[in-house]
């Protein structure tokens, strides 16, 4: 039978009982989570009178890793605790646009040719250094391991042996010990986390946005403290097994409150699923309906406004359908719900990336259109998870930029569009947005009226094409 993988440790219960970790780091796509939890780290590590003495925010890629560990180092004042909170440091954040399979070919083609740059280009890929290679390092060895684990099926034989064969590839070289023997900041770093820590302070990065569990600063800090990814939540199959239903449950149970299940799927639809604006409105709500225990639909449709990706699908359908009177409609809806011209304009293009994106794939698995009533859950189920594993080198890595890598509900409502353009009209939509962009923030025009020209432009038929509809 096959054992469950082992939840998390829960970080705020280890701080409320005294098990306080000299360094965490908090990472992943969830960064209102990710706030949250920081907040009450802090609340309970320092009391507020303390945090002008003891608590210190460091930000920003030139920080450097000598001034991280200097504020570190200090004794706290009157204080049990000093807190050192460090946010989005680089030395987190992967540099590569390319994929693994991808750098490891590239350095496997040049082994020969080029052996320096193909061991330069393997060490980067597997964050060691070439000494480390050549000395088969535990750190590399462990590196190896979770990439070949990665990569799983996509390795030849071939690309197999070439990875054993590095640390002989790297012996043969005469400077790789040079190279090595430079101590950068983050060898400093890692320096420290494997030395005597200081007892009385507390170290947090946070990073908004996922670390490659290669990362050798993560996997040091997870050996001496406490690493959590704060990943979006997940839709489930069923509602009962749908943690974000638990969630909002236990949410409102707290105040003795219970949410009908299609009222939760309301709000989740009004809210695109973000755990920021859920908890905006679960707030909202439980002031709407006072001492009304059980909330229905109409208490969502009532405190709720519709999310402004819902108008800006809205919008790209009704331009789809060539429809500009119901599409400048949407955009003036969207505008009148308070947001600037600029950030519409942006989610305009990002929705229509999202929909090239989502059109490259249908044509790529041959696809129909989606039925408009098909099941949220079944979509998930059926369309978006499996497209997860299988598309993941096909689409961007950056998770901003990867439909698939969104709440389950944007992918749904995208895929529900294709109708609206062909691959070439996305382009060339795409190329006006961005056209537009630069036009909102050079001229001095009125911004709605250039978005208005920008919609009657996209509505504009081409030649012999017929807006199309399920």
């Amino acid at each position: 039978m096959k054992q469950k993988p082992t939840p998390p440790p829960n970080i705020l219960r280890e701080i409320q009982a005294n098990k306080v970790f000299p360094v965490y780091l908090l990472c992943g796509e969830e960064n209102f989570l990710i706030e949250g939890t920081l907040k009450q780290m802090i609340d309970h590590l320092l009391t507020p009178e303390m945090r002008d003495f003891n608590l210190s925010f460091l930000e920003g890629a030139d920080i450097p890793i000598r001034e991280i560990l200097t504020q570190a180092d200090l004794y706290p004042v009157m204080s049990e605790w000093r807190v050192v909170v460090v946010r989005d440091a680089p030395f987190f954040k992967t540099q590569q646009r390319t994929t693994p399979i991808t750098l490891l070919r590239n350095a496997f083609k040049i082994e020969i040719t080029d052996a320096p740059k193909c061991i330069s280009t393997m060490a980067k890929l597997l964050e060691v250094n070439p000494q480390q290679i050549a000395e088969r390092h535990l750190d590399f060895i462990n590196a190896v391991d979770s990439l070949i684990g990665e990569l799983g099926s996509r390795l030849t034989d071939e690309e197999r042996g070439f990875v054993e064969r590095l640390p002989e590839i790297a012996q043969q070289l005469e400077t790789y010990a040079t190279e090595a023997g430079t101590t950068d900041d983050v060898a400093l770093l890692l320096e420290w986390l494997q030395g005597d820590l200081p007892k009385s302070s507390v170290l947090i990065f946070t990073v908004q946005g996922p670390v490659t569990e290669r990362n050798r600063v993560a996997k040091a800090i997870e050996a001496v403290g406490r690493y959590r990814s704060f990943d979006p939540v997940k839709t489930g199959l069923s509602l009962n097994e749908d943690p974000l239903y638990k969630k909002v449950s236990e949410k409102f149970a707290g105040f003795g409150k219970q949410i009908t299940p299609r009222a939760f799927s309301q709000l989740r639809t009004r809210t695109g699923g973000d755990m920021h604006t859920i908890a905006e409105a679960i707030n909202k709500i439980i002031s709407f309906v006072g001492d009304k225990r059980q909330v229905d639909t109409q208490d969502v449709q009532n405190v709720v406004t519709q999310n402004t990706f819902d108008g800006i699908f809205d919008l790209t359908d009704a331009i789809g359908k060539r429809s500009i009177e119901q599409a400048l409609k949407s955009l003036h809806e969207v505008l009148a719900s308070g947001q600037d011209p600029i950030p519409v304009n942006s989610m305009i293009i990002r929705q229509l990336r999202f929909a090239l994106q989502a059109k490259l794939i249908a044509e790529r698995k041959g696809f129909r259109p989606l039925r408009s009533r098909m099941p949220f859950s079944e979509f998930t189920k059926n369309i978006f998870q499996p497209l997860i594993e299988e598309m993941r080198d096909f689409l961007p890595k950056s998770a901003s930029d990867n439909i698939l890598r969104q709440n389950p509900y944007v992918a749904y409502k995208i895929f529900q569009t294709l109708h609206a353009f062909t691959t070439e009209e996305l382009i060339t939509a795409i190329e006006k947005t961005l056209m537009v962009d630069t036009q909102l923030k050079t001229s001095d025009a009125n911004e709605t009226v250039i978005l208005e020209q920008l919609v009657c432009e996209l509505c504009t038929s081409p030649q012999g094409r017929r807006p199309t509809s399920f």
